[in-house]
């Protein structure tokens, strides 16, 4: 699942749509081990963990994001 390149809003949600459908063996682990550190749900620790790699993938900080 390579992610599209760019900076542009839409290419950033876009990549965010494709991380965010069934996560590799490797990712689904660190997603539950972020939970459980979190103390969240796992749909919302794949979220938080999705947007942080789409937005590194951009070039963009993620504290700069609203949240």
């Amino acid at each position: 699942m390579p992610l599209k390149r760019g900076r542009s809003q839409k290419t950033i949600s876009t990549n965010i749509k494709e991380l965010m459908k069934k996560p590799s063996k490797a990712r689904a682990k660190g997603v539950r081990t972020l939970a459980k550190r979190m103390g969240t749900t796992q749909k919302e620790a794949q979220r938080r963990q999705a947007v942080a790699i789409a937005l590194r993938a951009a070039g963009k900080p993620l504290s700069k994001r609203k949240k």
